[in-house]
């Protein structure tokens, strides 16, 4: 009886480029988190999506697949930094009969988020606000131009309900708040060394508290002012 015959060994499969198996979310966020180092360290413009997968260990494909492209990538970094913020404020406005969160709590949500992302001040300066930074136009679309409109909107709202001075300019307000509370991370490296400033635990807590005392107290009518 002759031997059964034996059939050819099938080739071993190989992924194609493309979705992860188990769509692994641990793909993406390997791809997120070295994206910023290497952003922060050469500079959006200098980094490839090629330099990018091989860091997280995967293929460009998987760049594609998630984000698109490499601008793609940069918006889904900031968008899920930014997004508590800003959704946060989207509620508070939505409805105009309801009283908003005071600015003070805005304000706390916004540095928690900076503390929380220590990566993002230090990808702002460079590629937003220094002359010829890539990233400003995508910035200012999808971010800014979001965010300090419903901060602006907060203020006005406080404005009515009289809790903030009539002679404020809202707008103006709004920079000044978001400008103080960026700047204690933008300047950590100075700060931390002649000041011995921590953002964290509760050196957090207290630089919140301070900040948002004094701009409270900067917009708190007074009667001089008022009368």
């Amino acid at each position: 009886m002759p031997a059964p015959r034996r059939r050819p060994a099938r080739p071993a499969r190989t992924r194609r480029p493309g979705r992860p198996a188990g769509g692994d979310a641990a793909v993406r966020d390997a791809l997120l988190e070295h994206a910023r180092v290497l952003f922060l360290q050469h500079g959006f413009a200098e980094v490839g999506t090629r330099r990018i997968a091989a860091a997280a260990g995967t293929t460009p494909a998987m760049i594609r697949y998630y984000f698109t492209d490499k601008l793609g990538l940069y918006r889904a970094m900031i968008d899920e930094a930014m997004r508590p913020v800003i959704a946060e404020l989207q509620r508070s406005v939505a409805d105009p009969a309801a009283t908003p969160p005071g600015i003070e709590s805005i304000m706390r949500l916004y540095m928690q988020m900076l503390a929380t992302n220590p990566w993002l001040p230090g990808l702002i300066v460079h590629e937003v606000l220094d002359e010829g930074g890539q990233l400003r136009e995508q910035f200012i679309e999808h971010f800014a131009g979001r965010l300090a409109p419903l901060v602006v909107e907060v203020l006005r709202r406080e404005q009515a309900r009289g809790a903030v001075r009539t002679d404020v300019e809202p707008e103006l307000a709004a920079i000044s708040a978001l400008s103080l509370c960026i700047f204690p991370f933008v300047s950590l490296p100075v700060t931390s060394r002649v000041l011995g400033l921590s953002l964290r635990g509760a050196g957090l807590e207290r630089l919140v508290r301070h900040t948002t005392g004094l701009f409270r107290a900067g917009l708190s009518p007074s009667p001089e002012i008022e009368s």
